[in-house]
Protein backbone atom coordinates (compact mmCIF):
# COMPACT_ATOMS: atom_id res chain seq x y z
CA UNK A 1 0.00 0.00 0.00
CA UNK A 2 1.47 3.58 -0.92
CA UNK A 3 1.58 6.16 1.84
CA UNK A 4 2.25 9.94 0.34
CA UNK A 5 6.08 10.07 1.60
CA UNK A 6 7.05 13.43 3.74
CA UNK A 7 10.20 14.22 5.29
CA UNK A 8 11.31 15.52 8.16
CA UNK A 9 14.27 16.91 6.80
CA UNK A 10 14.16 20.51 5.60
CA UNK A 11 14.39 21.97 2.38
CA UNK A 12 14.04 19.31 0.04
CA UNK A 13 10.98 18.55 -2.45
CA UNK A 14 10.04 21.18 -5.18
CA UNK A 15 8.93 19.35 -8.18
CA UNK A 16 7.60 15.58 -7.31
CA UNK A 17 4.97 13.84 -5.55
CA UNK A 18 6.50 10.53 -4.12
CA UNK A 19 4.88 7.52 -2.34
CA UNK A 20 6.44 4.78 -1.19
CA UNK A 21 5.12 1.27 -0.81
CA UNK A 22 7.54 -0.39 1.87
CA UNK A 23 5.95 -3.87 2.53
CA UNK A 24 6.65 -4.32 -1.54
CA UNK A 25 9.55 -2.23 -1.59
CA UNK A 26 8.42 0.12 -4.35
CA UNK A 27 8.48 3.92 -4.77
CA UNK A 28 6.23 5.88 -6.93
CA UNK A 29 7.49 9.45 -8.00
CA UNK A 30 4.62 11.34 -10.00
CA UNK A 31 5.87 14.26 -12.01
CA UNK A 32 2.48 16.20 -11.57
CA UNK A 33 1.10 19.94 -11.55
CA UNK A 34 -0.21 20.59 -7.89
CA UNK A 35 2.06 17.59 -6.39
CA UNK A 36 2.49 17.85 -3.24
CA UNK A 37 6.49 17.29 -2.82
CA UNK A 38 7.99 15.59 -0.04
CA UNK A 39 8.08 18.87 1.99
CA UNK A 40 4.58 19.08 2.11
CA UNK A 41 4.56 21.81 0.15
CA UNK A 42 2.50 21.48 -3.24
CA UNK A 43 4.87 22.14 -6.15
CA UNK A 44 5.60 25.84 -7.89
CA UNK A 45 7.31 24.34 -10.76
CA UNK A 46 5.62 25.17 -14.44
CA UNK A 47 3.72 22.33 -16.67
CA UNK A 48 6.97 22.71 -19.03
CA UNK A 49 9.02 21.68 -15.81
CA UNK A 50 7.60 19.13 -14.62
CA UNK A 51 7.85 18.12 -18.03
CA UNK A 52 11.55 18.88 -18.57
CA UNK A 53 12.35 16.94 -15.01
CA UNK A 54 10.10 13.93 -16.18
CA UNK A 55 11.96 13.64 -19.28
CA UNK A 56 15.65 14.22 -17.87
CA UNK A 57 14.70 11.63 -15.48
CA UNK A 58 13.44 9.09 -17.82
CA UNK A 59 16.36 9.64 -19.93
CA UNK A 60 19.22 8.97 -17.44
CA UNK A 61 17.08 6.18 -15.93
CA UNK A 62 17.39 4.44 -19.21
CA UNK A 63 21.00 5.41 -19.68
CA UNK A 64 22.71 4.33 -16.12
CA UNK A 65 20.51 1.51 -15.84
CA UNK A 66 23.12 -0.45 -13.15
CA UNK A 67 24.11 -1.64 -10.16
CA UNK A 68 24.23 2.41 -8.70
CA UNK A 69 20.35 3.77 -9.48
CA UNK A 70 17.26 1.67 -8.06
CA UNK A 71 15.71 -0.86 -10.46
CA UNK A 72 13.22 0.67 -12.42
CA UNK A 73 9.60 -1.08 -12.21
CA UNK A 74 7.43 0.57 -14.44
CA UNK A 75 7.91 3.53 -16.53
CA UNK A 76 4.08 5.52 -17.50
CA UNK A 77 4.92 8.10 -20.02
CA UNK A 78 1.57 9.59 -20.37
CA UNK A 79 0.78 9.85 -16.63
CA UNK A 80 4.48 10.79 -15.50
CA UNK A 81 4.89 8.11 -12.96
CA UNK A 82 8.18 5.84 -12.31
CA UNK A 83 7.96 3.32 -10.36
CA UNK A 84 11.14 1.79 -8.81
CA UNK A 85 12.45 -0.34 -6.51
CA UNK A 86 12.19 0.86 -2.57
CA UNK A 87 15.39 -0.65 -0.15
CA UNK A 88 16.10 2.00 2.00
CA UNK A 89 15.69 5.52 3.54
CA UNK A 90 18.17 8.04 2.25
CA UNK A 91 21.40 8.89 3.59
CA UNK A 92 20.40 11.65 5.79
CA UNK A 93 18.37 9.64 8.11
CA UNK A 94 21.71 7.50 9.04
CA UNK A 95 24.20 10.51 8.47
CA UNK A 96 25.56 10.14 12.01
CA UNK A 97 26.46 6.52 11.57
CA UNK A 98 27.24 6.63 7.68
CA UNK A 99 30.59 5.77 8.06
CA UNK A 100 29.60 2.82 10.23
CA UNK A 101 27.14 1.17 7.79
CA UNK A 102 29.08 1.67 4.66
CA UNK A 103 32.58 1.64 5.79
CA UNK A 104 33.90 2.03 2.25
CA UNK A 105 31.48 4.67 1.29
CA UNK A 106 34.04 7.26 -0.23
CA UNK A 107 35.43 4.75 -2.54
CA UNK A 108 31.89 3.80 -3.31
CA UNK A 109 31.28 7.64 -4.43
CA UNK A 110 34.41 7.79 -6.51
CA UNK A 111 33.29 4.34 -8.38
CA UNK A 112 29.80 5.50 -8.60
CA UNK A 113 30.95 8.55 -10.20
CA UNK A 114 33.79 7.57 -12.27
CA UNK A 115 30.70 4.96 -13.75
CA UNK A 116 28.84 8.87 -14.46
CA UNK A 117 31.90 10.09 -15.97
CA UNK A 118 32.30 6.96 -18.12
CA UNK A 119 28.92 7.79 -19.41
CA UNK A 120 28.96 11.12 -19.62
CA UNK A 121 26.87 12.76 -17.53
CA UNK A 122 26.76 15.39 -14.39
CA UNK A 123 24.34 14.11 -11.68
CA UNK A 124 24.97 17.91 -10.64
CA UNK A 125 22.43 17.16 -7.14
CA UNK A 126 24.93 14.85 -5.17
CA UNK A 127 22.68 15.41 -1.74
CA UNK A 128 22.49 12.85 0.66
CA UNK A 129 18.64 13.01 0.19
CA UNK A 130 19.50 11.46 -3.20
CA UNK A 131 21.65 8.76 -2.20
CA UNK A 132 20.47 5.48 -0.41
CA UNK A 133 21.67 1.70 0.09
CA UNK A 134 20.82 -1.39 -1.38
CA UNK A 135 22.43 -3.14 1.41
CA UNK A 136 25.47 -2.51 1.15
CA UNK A 137 25.98 -1.26 -1.76
CA UNK A 138 25.77 2.92 -2.42
CA UNK A 139 22.70 3.64 -4.85
CA UNK A 140 21.66 7.20 -6.50
CA UNK A 141 18.05 8.38 -7.60
CA UNK A 142 16.86 11.75 -9.16
CA UNK A 143 18.46 13.07 -11.72
CA UNK A 144 15.62 15.41 -13.21
CA UNK A 145 19.02 17.59 -12.64
CA UNK A 146 21.41 15.76 -14.74
CA UNK A 147 22.93 16.98 -17.80
CA UNK A 148 25.27 15.54 -20.43
CA UNK A 149 29.19 17.20 -19.68
CA UNK A 150 30.19 18.89 -20.16
CA UNK A 151 26.83 21.30 -19.57
CA UNK A 152 25.96 21.86 -16.04
CA UNK A 153 29.98 21.62 -14.39
CA UNK A 154 29.67 24.59 -11.94
CA UNK A 155 26.69 22.92 -10.53
CA UNK A 156 28.47 19.45 -10.64
CA UNK A 157 31.46 20.70 -8.78
CA UNK A 158 28.96 23.07 -6.34
CA UNK A 159 27.17 19.38 -5.51
CA UNK A 160 30.76 18.19 -4.39
CA UNK A 161 31.52 21.06 -1.88
CA UNK A 162 28.45 21.36 -0.44
CA UNK A 163 26.84 17.93 -0.24
CA UNK A 164 29.57 15.26 -1.19
CA UNK A 165 31.71 16.74 1.31
CA UNK A 166 29.08 16.19 4.37
CA UNK A 167 30.24 12.43 3.94
CA UNK A 168 34.05 12.96 3.66
CA UNK A 169 36.18 16.28 3.51
CA UNK A 170 38.76 14.25 0.81
CA UNK A 171 35.86 14.09 -1.47
CA UNK A 172 35.47 17.59 -3.75
CA UNK A 173 39.11 16.92 -4.49
CA UNK A 174 38.87 13.16 -5.80
CA UNK A 175 35.77 13.91 -7.41
CA UNK A 176 37.56 17.32 -9.19
CA UNK A 177 40.61 15.09 -10.14
CA UNK A 178 37.63 13.11 -12.80
CA UNK A 179 36.00 16.06 -14.38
Amino acid sequence: MYELYKTPHYGLGTTVEVHIDKDNGLIRRHYKEGATTCSGSKTQKSKGEIQDSFMYETYWLEKLESKWIPKTVDIDYSNRIIIQEYTHPNLLYIKPKLKEVVPDIVDQIVEMYKFFKQKNVYKRNGSLSNLTLRGTQLVAFDFKWARQRPKGQEMEIKSYDEWLVKIDDSLPEKLRELL
